[in-house]
């Protein structure tokens, strides 16, 4: 009899155990992180490997990491509600908040190097270009195509001049079209210049950084309305992580290099050079948001820009 009690008590302090670990598991907090590919992700790299979101929050919480291929997909988890936390080109989210997708800028995350690149020596300007030239970049509407867009109103008098030249290629693709000849031209960011330029008869069609300077703003972090609103501790944890990721990048370089490198397949003596190059920074208060915001206004891009820096922006940003 005392071992059937014995039995008994066991199986009860087990199942007790069980349901106590579900009752947790159901309250504990639930993340979604979407982020694309490339160096200029580097900080939801460092997080996510570091697990800083938990280190910072104070209590259970589980958090999921989305690589997505576009702004677009990223776009449309967030009005689902699947996503909370995106990270995507700074013309996108342009797009998206003032198209009402419910989300706000909480930091800046990456300024990355651009260029425009060719395999036809005789493109040296926009100029150059014509009907039958082939311009590769990742997608209508990205930062990308508004740079091009910055680029055509100086040199050419129109924003859109060039639109019916463009093929949405992701960047991997563009570059291997462009080595190949199959695109004449090629918009697109580190590290994808950086190995370009390594290539015979590839060279930079000279212009951007006249209406996009170095340091200026590519990725944004967003935040879900509903985290920000109901979830006060996740967002001060998210907030807390993205600033720990970014002094670990900035004081720790070689470190973040080792980690990095694994992502993109290239030494870390290789990713420690695509790191320090002038045009690579991160930080939560990169400028340019609401200069892209208002050309993009002007050259017909979206009808209205935000009216104000404050009106889609959470305070960790401002």
């Amino acid at each position: 009899m005392k071992k059937k009690w014995l039995a008994a008590a066991v199986i009860g302090a087990f199942v007790l155990g069980a349901c106590a670990q579900a009752e947790a598991a159901e309250d504990a907090e639930k993340l979604t992180i979407a982020y694309q590919y490339g160096l200029a992700y580097a900080p939801m790299t460092i997080m996510q490997e570091q697990e800083l979101i938990e280190k910072n929050y104070d209590g259970e919480i589980e958090v999921e990491w989305l690589n997505l291929n576009s702004g677009s997909a990223i776009n449309e988890g967030v009005l689902s509600g699947d996503i909370d936390v995106a990270n995507m080109g700074v013309a996108p989210f342009i797009t998206g908040v003032t198209a009402g997708i419910p989300y706000k800028m909480y930091s800046t995350i990456a300024a990355q190097p651009h260029k425009l690149m060719s395999n036809n020596d005789e493109i040296q300007s926009l100029e150059d270009i014509t009907s039958d030239h082939k311009i590769a970049l990742v997608n209508i509407g990205s930062i990308q195509h508004i740079l091009l867009g910055m680029m055509a109103k100086e040199q050419l008098g129109d924003a859109h001049a060039l639109d019916n030249n463009l093929v949405a290629m992701s960047h991997p693709d563009g570059m291997a079209a462009l080595v190949s000849g199959s695109v004449d031209c090629q918009l697109t960011t580190s590290p994808y210049i950086f190995m370009e330029a390594e290539e015979e008869g590839i060279h930079e069609v000279e212009g951007l950084s006249d209406v996009w300077p170095e340091g200026n703003v590519f990725i944004v972090g967003l935040v879900s309305d509903d985290l920000v609103e109901n979830h006060p501790d996740v967002y001060d944890a998210l907030v807390a992580a993205t600033q720990e990721a970014m002094d670990f990048l900035n004081d720790n370089q070689e470190e973040a290099a080792e980690i990095l490198c694994e992502k993109d397949d290239v030494s870390a003596e290789t990713m420690l050079e695509w790191m320090q190059d002038p045009g690579c920074a991160f930080d939560m208060k990169l400028p340019g948001l609401m200069d892209m915001a208002e050309f993009m206004e002007e050259a017909g891009f979206i009808e209205e820009a935000p009216e104000s820096f404050e009106a889609i922006t959470t305070e960790s940003a401002r």
